[in-house]
């Protein structure tokens, strides 16, 4: 009997010590920071067994959320940490009152890929380069004169889905109207950016589309950034976000040529017209690139990335 309780005691001191442990290294990993609640999670996954029941990640976390009761939750991505802001008065805190914080992205494997000739509005690390990015986007791309200046732009794409809507409406088929919305959202907007409708606009639309699929999902690479082993086998993903890239800046090319002729038939038309119309946003880069006089100088990679952003705001409407 008493060597019994004397193993009982070396196995409770044995937990006791096992507990220790875990709870030092939890503080060490997270460096004594009191991180918001969270799912449970598991070794090596972390929290990922909690997103893939739904199609949908974001629907899953608006699960944990509604089950926690929190404005903020914390997940493990494999080994990748992850805040959610569940609220808007939890969004409005981080993205403004701290927006100096949070103003640097986060850069996964693939996203280095997309980066990798500009890194636009979006990815800039904080500094020179994105204040400055910040700056032209506040003052040239979309201050107020700016984007009133593209007032007859949306009156006529608003005029062409009337029209479109009246003469579809004689027929006996049922109006999609919310895909009819998403293609005035993108004629609007490839208009503002170049002054005219994008001649492969559906070819670029579907490249896009998939290079949100590939930056979204969830693959070994993005998960475990730090592993070889994950590496080697994301490099599929890795090479489809290359391929994906290399397309995306073909279509920019062709679209900035598409640009350029536009402007140069319309000066030939309106010479000694004295007719002068709004810059588009194509225009306005470009502009700022040839002036100079930038801490950092502006490349066509980064006017393309910038593109990018806007177009890729509209393929969500689109899609």
């Amino acid at each position: 009997m008493e060597q019994v309780t004397h193993y009982l005691y070396l196995f409770l001191a044995l937990l006791l010590h096992l507990f220790l442990l875990k709870q030092l290294k939890r503080r060490a990993s997270n460096n004594g920071l009191r991180l918001p609640p969270g799912p449970w999670r598991l070794p090596v996954i972390g929290s990922l067994h909690h997103l893939l029941h739904r199609p949908l990640p974001h629907c899953a976390m608006a699960d944990i959320v509604r089950r926690l009761d929190a404005p903020l939750i914390y997940l493990k991505l494999g080994e990748v940490p992850v805040v959610v802001a569940s609220s808007p008065d939890a969004a409005r805190e981080l993205m403004k009152t701290h927006d100096v914080n949070f103003s640097t992205r986060p850069w996964s494997p693939t996203t280095k890929v997309f980066i990798v000739d500009g890194e636009g509005l979006v990815f800039a690390r904080y500094g020179t380069l994105w204040r400055q990015l910040r700056k032209i986007s506040i003052l040239e791309l979309l201050s107020a004169r700016r984007v009133a200046s593209f007032r007859h732009v949306r009156e006529e794409e608003v005029g062409r889905l009337v029209a479109g809507v009246a003469a579809a409406g004689d027929g006996e088929a049922a109006i999609n109207v919310s895909e009819r919305i998403a293609v005035l959202i993108t004629d609007t907007s490839v208009r503002s950016m170049i002054g005219d409708r994008f001649g492969r606009r559906e070819e670029f639309f579907e490249n896009l589309a998939e290079g949100i699929k590939i930056t979204a999902g969830f693959n070994l690479c993005n998960l475990f950034p730090s592993s070889r082993l994950a590496r080697i086998a994301g490099r599929g993903t890795l090479r489809r976000a290359e391929e994906n890239h290399h397309r995306n800046f073909e279509l920019m090319d062709y679209a900035i040529k598409q640009h350029e002729q536009r402007r140069a038939a319309m000066a030939v038309a309106a010479d000694g017209d004295g007719g002068v119309e709004e810059d588009d946003l194509v225009d306005v880069l470009l502009r700022i690139q040839k002036d100079g006089g930038l801490e950092v100088p502006l490349t066509m990679g980064m006017i393309k990335a910038v593109i990018l952003v806007v177009y890729t705001t509209t393929i969500i409407h689109h899609y």
